[in-house]
């Protein structure tokens, strides 16, 4: 069995906490900052959270987490045994703000190690003095991942550069389960986090949301990680959730009505190919009547934008070769808010009035594959 350090940055563990020393629309936020270890700027994961941990009044150390209820937040359970306070903090949600004093993990414990505990599961709960509130929280996975999947990690660090203002996301990479390792409730990767991911969410890669959370980050060390396995505590985890307050806005949507009486749409590609980079909502191209790209590897997205003038039918659609699937946003007063789908490749509304609206393509597996893009309005 390794010895894998936990990934907080903190004064005295090594687990992975860093030392501080002192209509049915959701939101999406920008963020500024530079990725971790091989990733970019999780400007589309609304429920990270920074947290930072406090002793007798003081901050002393910091990990990352993720807003899974209006008042709970999930990270490392070795960012939460051991410390009195939390401050937390959703950046890409509004940069919404909250504090919290009371905490609990389901058997993970304080006892001073430098080094992940594989007899215990590296989970904890802290509870929220005052709401944070998200257009949709994050599904819990309820079984466990089958070896090989592909999964993305999110944490505060870059290359080793604490962040007090945004998270970040890894590319998508490889788990397996940790059990032949010596760590029964993990799973087990190439190292891809730093000291202060630890508690961070990892996630089913794709840009719908809600995103589906699968483990916390927990340590690494030696080119290995491990990650604490969110389904082996569901449960415990849903009763707590139940008893701070529920689980939040994630209803389903109203049956919407049928969409707009439109010509087919065009077939074949009349314009103008992709063009890199365009894997962020702040730089995408701009969407004519039709747009060939490719999507496989590293480039999971592609972004386009288009405006329209008024209250008119629009009819947004994709065709793929591979699991390819498209979610659209509109810009309301400067706050970007998502636009409901009829499906995973088509979005065939009215418009409510002028407006810029952004597109991203998308696939949830890492599939090779090419697409065409149409747009009528």
């Amino acid at each position: 069995m390794k010895h894998i350090l936990p990934a907080s940055l903190a004064l005295l563990m090594a687990v992975g906490c860093a030392d501080l020393g002192g209509s049915d629309e959701e939101s999406l936020d920008q963020g500024k900052d530079s990725p971790i270890i091989g990733g970019s700027t999780a400007s589309a994961y609304t429920e990270g959270a920074l947290v930072n941990m406090l002793q007798n009044g003081r901050v002393v150390a910091a990990c990352s987490g993720s807003v899974i209820a209006p008042g709970v937040v999930m990270t490392a359970g070795h960012c939460v045994a051991g410390f009195t306070g939390w401050q937390v903090r959703a950046p890409f949600a509004q940069n919404q703000t909250s504090t919290a004093s009371a905490g609990e993990t389901f058997d993970w414990k304080d006892n001073g190690s430098e080094q992940v505990d594989p007899n215990a599961h590296d989970i904890g709960l802290v509870y929220l003095s005052t709401p944070i509130n998200l257009p949709a929280f994050p599904i819990l996975a309820g079984s466990p991942l089958a070896n090989g999947s592909q999964v993305v990690d999110i944490g505060r660090i870059n290359n080793g550069t604490l962040s007090n203002s945004a998270l970040f996301v890894s590319k998508p990479i490889t788990v397996q389960d940790a059990t032949r390792s010596g760590f029964a409730f993990d799973y087990i990767a190439t190292e891809v986090i730093e000291s202060g991911d630890s508690g961070g969410p990892v996630a089913l890669p794709g840009a719908a949301t809600p995103h589906t959370l699968v483990a916390v980050n927990s340590g690494a060390g030696g080119g290995t990680e491990v990650l604490a396995r969110v389904d082996l505590l569901k449960s415990w985890i849903d009763g707590k959730v139940a008893a701070h307050g529920g689980g939040g806005n994630n209803t389903p949507p109203p049956t919407m009505p049928p969409p707009p009486t439109m010509p087919p749409p065009p077939t074949g590609c009349s314009g103008a190919s992709e063009k890199e980079p365009n894997d962020t909502f702040q730089t995408p191209n701009p969407l004519g009547p039709s747009v060939c790209g490719t999507l496989g590897g590293a480039d999971t997205q592609d972004w386009y934008t288009w405006s329209i003038g008024g209250a008119t039918p629009y009819r947004v659609q994709l065709t793929a070769t591979g699991d390819g699937a498209i979610a659209m946003w509109k810009n309301v007063n400067g706050t970007f808010r998502q636009v409901t789908a009829q499906s995973n490749t088509l979005i065939a509304n009215t418009a409510s009035g002028a407006g810029t609206y952004v597109v991203a393509v998308f696939t949830q597996a890492g599939q090779t594959q090419s697409y065409t893009l149409t747009l009528q309005k």
